[in-house]
């Protein structure tokens, strides 16, 4: 038998042991060995209502073509309770929203993208925004980011309704060159071409297209990158998540037709990989996409360039797009309603490779007349131990971005050490359900890096080591209940701002984040 095991492994937007956990209430955690809980969040609509009366033998999940048995099954409304937030001691972190084992009907991140949006439209959507904000009742977990040349956290989650709609009216519209790359080329392209030279007038003009094509480009990447990015951030958390994506549009290709030796060439390129990956890494994190353009209807049409990709996002994800409409605000209001009932399945992949290969999802519902909402894949994640460069790659990953990564739950704090300035004590509590663990004799053994950052230090610097767990069967319980804690002495000296904590499985690259401010008596 094979010693391996993943202790109710969490891989990517599966989110295996929260599922396991809602789905059948146990009095101790239960150990699986070499499975994995691959969960299928699908919203039924019926004549535009929400469908409530389904069971399970009325749905059908098929893993890259092939049925599969439908092990774990639950209802979530909006309507009941609300899950209890996480209720910290002063001074603790933490990168998880809720209370361990409980699940939010669906947490919801507004992207405001202006670098895919003019100034002009900027403003009316910004408005609608505010209406919306001031319709949200506490409780309701919204997060505010924004994308310009790179993804900025304006409010991160909150239940606090004020706290967004101070965070929104803080944030100005923002012009984006490469946005107004074309309006610009169209400028310079209509002006008369005096230098009486036909080779000197034909590079001008290709040399504006290519500014063109790079911004076309610049705009693809960054984009998804930063759609790649807010997976990467809620990769960790339960359920089905809903991505409001203000923005007039994603570069979906570009041709560019330019003149060779006196002949004109055509040049076409498809941001499909750009797509595809966002798609998938959205997937793979549960997220459905809401993009709402915000361009005015009478001058934008149905034709607007980009409506194609946004459709691609919603349709992939198993969200909706809004385009062509006036009423932004209310856009809003029925993205968030859309999963008013969502239907919790999950299946134990039968003779299905964990390769790091991504698998199509299918469901059918037996009823006619409704329409499926649902993720259309997930990853199915190479259990083979990470290389050392793979693992150096995510710890610098992780730091590189603004968000916090969810893979692995866990809380921090920092207090400053006993009669010695600038050194605090770091103490950190992870969740066990979500590491690789190994059965060596008597014990269970994982192996984690613990990573540590100062982003706002002159150089920027920290510690990283390596730290071995070994743990026996009573301890091992204890902490896939309670979290296992680990303690570790900070050198701060007289730097200011912020520490930033990072924990990486080494096995399976899986990682947590939390950010923490260096204040506190000894500093």
């Amino acid at each position: 038998m094979d010693n391996r095991m993943v202790v109710k492994w969490i891989v990517v937007f599966c989110v295996a042991a929260a599922v396991v956990f809602r789905m059948a209430a146990q009095e101790t955690p239960v150990v699986r060995v070499n499975t994995r809980l691959v969960e299928v969040d699908v919203v039924v609509h019926s004549k535009g209502e929400a469908v409530a009366d389904l069971n399970r033998d009325d749905f059908t999940v098929l893993d890259n073509g092939k049925p599969q048995k439908v092990a774990a099954f639950n209802i979530l409304s909006s309507r009941s309770s609300r899950p209890d937030p996480l209720t910290l001691p002063v001074g603790t972190v933490s990168n998880r929203l809720f209370m361990r084992d409980q699940e939010p009907a669906g947490a919801t991140i507004v992207l405001f993208d202006t670098l895919n949006t003019a100034v002009g439209d900027q403003g009316y959507a910004r408005q609608q925004l505010l209406k919306y904000l001031a319709t949200l009742d506490r409780g309701d977990h919204f997060a505010l980011y924004t994308l310009a040349k790179t993804l900025r956290v304006v409010q991160d989650f909150t239940e606090d309704p004020d706290r967004l709609i101070r965070a929104a009216r803080r944030y100005g519209m923002e012009s984006s060159a490469d946005q107004t790359a074309d309006d610009l080329a169209d400028d310079l392209l209509a002006e008369p071409l005096n230098s009486g030279d036909p080779i000197t007038d034909a590079m001008y003009i290709d040399s504006i297209k290519e500014m063109q094509d790079a911004a076309q480009v610049n705009r693809a990447v960054i984009t998804g990158k930063a759609l790649e990015l807010i997976a990467q951030h809620l990769q960790g958390l339960p359920g089905r998540k809903k991505l409001i994506w203000i923005s007039a549009s994603f570069p979906a290709q570009t041709t560019d037709i330019r003149s060779h030796n006196g002949k004109p060439t055509i040049e076409h390129k498809e941001f499909s990989r750009e797509i595809g990956a966002a798609v998938r890494a959205l997937n793979d994190a549960n997220i459905a996409v809401y993009p709402i353009d915000p361009r005015d209807p009478y001058n934008a049409g149905l034709l607007a360039p980009g409506i194609d990709s946004m459709n691609l996002f919603a349709g992939g994800t198993g969200g909706h797009a809004f385009y062509n409409i006036s009423d932004l605000a209310g856009a809003m209001k029925t993205a968030v309603e859309d999963s008013e009932v969502t239907y919790a399945l999950g299946f134990y992949p039968g003779d299905i490779k964990l390769d790091g290969s991504y698998h199509s999802l299918s469901v059918k519902v037996a009823r006619k007349g409704v329409d499926l909402r649902y993720r259309k894949g997930y990853y199915a994640t190479d259990l083979r131990p990470a290389t050392e460069k793979e693992n150096q790659r995510a710890i610098q990953e992780v730091f590189a971005t603004p968000l916090e990564s969810t893979g692995i739950g866990m809380s921090a704090r920092l207090d400053p050490y006993p009669r010695h300035a600038g050194i605090f004590q770091l103490t950190m509590t992870f969740n066990l359900q979500e590491l690789h663990l190994e059965r060596e004799k008597d014990n269970w053994v994982g192996l984690i890096r613990l990573a540590t950052y100062f982003p706002a230090a002159s150089k920027p610097n920290g510690t990283e080591e390596s730290i071995k767990i070994t743990l026996t069967e009573p301890r091992l319980r204890e902490s896939l209940a309670n979290g296992y804690t680990i303690q570790q002495l900070v050198i701060a000296g007289d730097r200011k701002g912020d520490l930033r904590v990072a924990i990486e499985d080494r096995a399976t690259g899986a990682a947590g984040s939390v950010k923490l401010p260096l204040t506190g008596s000894g500093h």
